[in-house]
């Protein structure tokens, strides 16, 4: 019997200062129940217990997890696991399982005030949508580049089309309509490229953008309509045009940004490369963390722009080969100004070590568009293999976060998927229902919601094409979209695969007394499903289909009666089938 439980944060932490959250491990696939016995130190004689359920398993191992609420701040907490196995009962402690009482406990000793993991309330369960402003819409010919290529041309890594922050304005109706709750945008300061991640002025607009007013309107027309701003902070290098590099060209070893950098050598050179770079591009020098001026610089540029314009929150670049200290660092600074401001990091890993209350509130998880490609885009995996790895990455992340991770199948830094998938937009329909009814926050790659395609990098940012879009599938986003609003379990609910098998996945989410069974054939072939229920047949009081592929269907009910002692849900599923059932409990 292999058991995983560690007095760490990966396995016991506190969400309030009188809530601990508990995660235990089992790397057996045997039945095992599973209860906590926990008391206060000083409190011997007041034992408790609770019952740990099993939340999901990945085909490694089985996730058990639950909250303990206490009545006063949480201390001094001792603990064990009593495990019934095959009508066994077995204990694990400090020192391992064994079939009698351990005499040695696993301990929580306090609750320090800034330790606890904790989440902006209002980013839980909404949804994203990416920005490319150069690509979006041109609202303002008066600062277009010079030379802008025509809007439907084929876009390259050094043209223009013009898009501002005018045509983010211009469009906002339509992306309220659409459902979208946050909008987050590629760097918006000046810089030579089209991309702008090679900042020349953190503290200025880029001028084909617009202005500083600009920004202020943009910012009050999305908070006008209850949509949050996201900008996107460029901290791990500068742009090789920038003040402070090319300071550094001209004064070499005497410029007072010399330590700004990591240069192996004076005069600069390009060819070859004698300082260090992202990604080895020579336009964008690292910038070199330890050194106290740029900390204290990108602070600054942080604070400013929630200070000057109100944004809700920064998306940081590369944040995985920033420096950790710098990241807890800039956490402080930011939600000493502003609480409840959101700090989402770039990482294309696991990102649970940026994950723990200290550094950042989420990651963009390319985990999930991984495994989102294989199953819908290439279905080169079984349902079985998906649910295990949606269930891996799920379940390695706290249950703090997984409201807040940042759920995309395509960015500016990817092929995007309706070209993945060949064209087919019954995969991209497919996946977009997954990821709309699946934990966390979806997020909209601008364009992917009307059908737009693309190879990677430069194809992948073809200016938004305005006049082609497919209006089925954008009404088939905003119904999806709009039911994470109207169904708070699909926003907020807990995470339950009950069926993978061939290419049909059935999942659940559950929040308070309503459920959302969400079940998907991924196949041209029908399937004959018998999908185990969740709840038990006397809690369930009406399921009704509130979506389904094609259609949408908003009184179909199902006789619960005829389910038996321990209810199965019996379907038969068409080709391509996604539907969602409101499972409502008494």
């Amino acid at each position: 019997m292999i058991l995983l439980h560690e007095t760490t944060r990966e396995f016991i932490f506190a969400t309030k200062r009188n809530r601990l959250h508990m995660r235990f491990q089992i790397c057996e696939n045997l039945p095992v129940k599973c209860r906590i016995i926990y008391w206060n130190r000083f409190h011997k004689n007041d034992v408790f217990s609770l019952d740990v359920p099993c939340l999901g398993q990945d085909g490694y191992r089985k996730y058990y997890e639950c909250d303990i609420d206490f009545d006063e701040t949480v201390s001094y907490i001792q603990y064990y696991f009593e495990l019934e196995i095959n009508g066994k009962t077995a204990y694990w402690g400090r020192n391992g399982y064994d079939s009698q009482k351990p005499a040695y406990f696993f301990e929580y000793l306090a609750t320090a005030e800034l330790d606890l993991i904790e989440v902006p309330e209002w980013a839980k369960g909404t949804v994203w949508y990416q920005i490319f402003p150069e690509r979006f819409l041109n609202g303002n010919k008066v600062n277009d580049p010079a030379d802008i290529a025509a809007w439907d041309e084929v876009p390259t890594r050094e043209n223009f089309f013009g898009g501002d922050l005018a045509g983010i304005i211009r469009n906002m109706p339509y992306l309220k309509d659409l459902g979208v709750d946050v909008i987050y945008m590629t760097p918006i300061f000046a810089a030579i490229t089209n991309h702008k991640y090679d900042t020349v002025d953190y503290f200025k607009i880029d001028p084909s953008f617009g202005t500083l007013a600009d920004f202020k309107k943009l910012v009050s027309v999305c908070h006008e309509l209850e949509i949050k701003v996201v900008l996107d902070g460029v901290f791990n290098h500068i742009g090789y045009y920038s003040q402070q590099f090319q300071d550094v060209i001209e004064k070499g070893k005497d410029s007072c940004y010399a330590d700004w950098f990591y240069i192996k050598g004076f005069p600069i050179e390009t060819n070859p490369l004698n300082y260090e770079c992202v990604g080895y591009h020579q336009w964008m020098p690292k910038l070199k963390m330890k050194t106290r001026a740029v900390r204290d610089f990108f602070v600054e540029v942080g604070r400013y722009w929630l200070e000057e314009c109100d944004i809700d929150g920064w998306r940081l670049d590369v944040a995985d080969e920033i420096d950790f200290t710098f990241l807890q660092e800039f956490r402080r600074e930011i939600k000493a100004v502003r609480p409840d401001a959101f700090l989402l990091a770039e990482t294309w890993k696991d990102g649970r070590d940026m994950l723990r209350g200290d550094q950042v509130d989420s990651v963009m998880n390319y985990l999930f568009r991984d495994a989102v490609i294989d199953f819908f885009a290439k279905r080169k995996i079984s349902a079985a293999s998906f649910g295990q790895r949606i269930s891996q990455m799920l379940f390695g992340y706290s249950k703090a976060v997984r409201p807040v991770l940042y759920n995309t199948i395509g960015s500016h830094d990817t092929a995007r998927f309706l070209t993945v998938c060949q064209g087919d937009l019954v995969r991209l329909k497919l996946a977009l229902g997954f990821q709309m009814a699946f934990p966390g926050m979806p997020a909209i790659y601008y364009g992917d919601e009307i059908g737009m395609d693309g190879e990677n990098d430069p194809d992948c940012r073809k200016a938004m094409a305005w006049d082609k879009a497919d209006k089925n599938l954008l009404d088939f986003v905003k119904r999806l979209t709009s039911l994470r609003k109207e169904f708070p379990c699909l926003k907020y609910g807990d995470f339950k695969c009950l069926y993978a098998h061939e290419a049909v996945f059935a999942f659940t989410r559950s929040f308070q007394t309503e459920t959302a069974l969400v079940i998907i054939n991924n196949s041209e072939k029908t399937h004959q499903a018998r999908i185990p229920l969740w709840e038990s047949k006397e809690e369930i009081a009406e399921m009704k289909t509130v979506f389904k592929y094609d259609s949408i269907e908003l009184e179909t009910l199902y006789n619960h009666e005829s389910f038996g002692s321990k209810p199965v849900f019996e379907m038969e599923l068409n080709q391509f089938h996604f539907e969602i059932i409101k499972i409502r409990r008494n």
